[in-house]
């Protein structure tokens, strides 16, 4: 399995549009192939946003990231000029 981990962070009154996109964004990833399972939260101390995704192999990680699923969240980010960090690790446990 693969883990993604992916932070942002939006200006405080950025936070409310990123949290309605996340809300229908989620949902619709986690039925992608290959997707077992996402996860997001925000600091509200520091205002980060993460969204951790674990995904079954490298390959479903891969196909989704060509995908016009994971673009919509890039043309968020564009729009809202968030500069993101994406990482992507072999889960050793389980």
């Amino acid at each position: 399995m693969i883990i993604t981990i992916t932070t942002s962070r939006p200006h405080p009154a950025q936070r409310a549009e990123v949290d309605t996109f996340q809300a229908g964004f989620l949902p619709r990833l986690e039925r992608q192939p290959g997707v077992v399972g996402a996860h997001h939260y925000t600091d509200d101390e520091s205002g980060d946003s993460t969204t951790l995704i674990v995904w079954e192999n490298e390959a479903s990680r891969l196909a989704c990231r060509e995908s016009d699923l994971i673009g919509e969240a890039i043309a968020l980010e564009r729009r809202l000029g968030l500069t993101s960090t994406r990482k992507a690790f072999p889960l050793t446990y389980p």
